[in-house]
């Protein structure tokens, strides 16, 4: 039941309304208490506002403050709504330029070592580093990080030789759920002024916001590391115009500690905190959409789509609390993290939709997974998957014809050599038969058993 205080504080909201609509001049005048929170930072409206469309532009509805106000209370309600929403960290800062972050991301755009990412380049690095560029009005950055699933290590081969998956691609698509998540913080936010939502694909550098804001630490493996929760967390932001209280960055380092450095298979982390775009497993096997370089080939191990390999050996991670259930509830039926790759090689385009439309898998398409699929079984070496490959050597697609070819090359013998044969005499595709001649010139010299 509403109280008769509340209701008379709303009776009083609706008339202010009213009243900036034909003046356009009022001014309210707001004060806080322990005992109830002001009727402007609350998340009941008194007069109902639709809700934006995701990833949207919110304009603001017209209400000023006194500029040099911070809303704590505002920012205390931002913060203990966003907890309830699921994310395990929310912290504030400034919308000035991250200059530091700017110049590194221009620093090694021009370097090269964003090269491949077809959406990213020196306009964005710069752009991204300065929230004010999309959002004039903005005063405030709110970060935010929720987890994401943790798949266990090791795992099961029963039933045949299986890869592995990314455990933040482990169910519908994050920025979606997030969008999703961040929608009642933008309610709160939006009488304040403009507010702008950004997931990973905007131009916002994320890391930089959550590090400045307080959320944890950058790692020497690029990630944000979260106290308590490691990085197996997805960042989000909302830009505001309503000036928060801010946070400070915390004062932690990853220490002596370079595991993650050791254990990157394709030495994409060239020195601590900087990646190799052109070295990451990630890279190859979800943003390249083409022929995987032969040298990298045998690096990818196992893996079909993405890597956590320097997120598995960081102890930060290893220390880490379970995510939260209700949390991980909101990925809705969870992808298995090790997908037997002969049956992933079965799917055809209407198989492939059904199964991972609204994943993160699907940016990879199927002929990128059906290619990563291939590849893994070549360094599995399991001669009991040379049928599923010679199969493969029939695909639509030649991108999948000629991974295929090449895995079997790296198992090698009788088997893989008629399977190669065949596909010489039929194979249309110059780059395929290349491959294909390839793999017969390692068939004798490369045995797994």
């Amino acid at each position: 039941m509403i109280s008769r205080s509340r209701s008379r504080y709303q009776q009083v909201a609706v008339a202010c309304h009213r009243y900036q609509a034909l003046s356009g001049r009022f001014r309210l005048r707001r004060t806080c208490s322990s005992r109830q929170t002001c009727l402007a930072s609350t998340a009941i409206h008194p007069i109902p506002l639709p809700r934006a469309r995701q990833g949207s532009y919110h304009e603001p509805c017209g209400r000023t403050r006194n500029p040099q106000h911070k809303e704590m209370g505002l920012t205390n309600e931002l913060k203990s709504r966003a907890r309830e929403l699921g994310f395990v960290a929310v912290g504030v800062t400034s919308a000035d330029p991250f200059k530091e972050a700017q110049q590194a991301s221009i620093e090694r755009t021009g370097a090269g070592l964003m090269d491949g990412l077809g959406w990213w380049s020196r306009e964005r690095a710069e752009s991204s580093a300065e929230p004010r560029r999309r959002t004039p009005a903005a005063r405030s950055v709110v970060a935010l990080a929720f987890p994401h699933p943790v798949p266990p290590t090791g795992g099961t081969a029963d039933g045949g030789p299986r890869g592995r998956i990314a455990g933040y691609a482990l169910g519908r698509d994050y920025h979606e759920l997030l969008e999703e998540r961040m929608a009642p913080l933008v309610d709160l936010l939006k009488e304040r002024g403009a507010a702008k939502t950004y997931v990973d694909h905007g131009w916002m550098l994320d890391r930089a916001a959550a590090a400045r804001a307080g959320l944890g630490w950058l790692g020497k493996n690029t990630n944000l590391l979260v106290p308590g929760h490691g990085s197996y967390v997805l960042l989000a932001e909302i830009v505001t115009a309503a000036e928060l209280d801010l946070d400070q960055p915390l004062k932690k380092t990853c220490g002596s500690c370079d595991a993650c450095l050791r254990i990157c298979p394709t030495g994409a982390l060239v020195a601590p905190g900087v990646l190799d775009n052109r070295r990451c497993i990630a890279f190859w096997t979800i943003e390249h959409k083409g022929v995987i370089p032969v040298e990298i080939r045998p690096l990818i191990g196992d893996w079909v789509f993405g890597c956590d390999l320097c997120q598995e050996v960081c102890p930060i991670n290893r220390s880490a609390a379970a995510p939260d259930p209700q949390a991980l509830a909101a990925y809705r039926a969870l992808t298995n993290h090790r997908p037997l790759l002969e049956e992933l090689l079965t799917l055809d385009e209407t198989a492939f939709r059904v199964r991972f439309r609204g994943t993160a898998i699907w940016r990879t398409r199927r002929s990128g997974l059906l290619r990563n699929a291939c590849v893994a079984l070549g360094n599995i070496g399991d001669r009991d998957a040379i049928p599923a490959l010679g199969r493969a050597l029939a695909d639509p697609e030649p991108l999948i014809r000629g991974h295929a070819a090449w895995a079997l090359g790296r198992i090698g013998g009788a088997g893989a050599r008629r399977q190669l044969d065949a596909v010489l005499r039929r194979e249309p595709e110059a780059w395929v038969r290349a491959e294909a001649e390839m793999a017969l010139e390692a068939c004798g010299s490369l045995v797994f058993r």
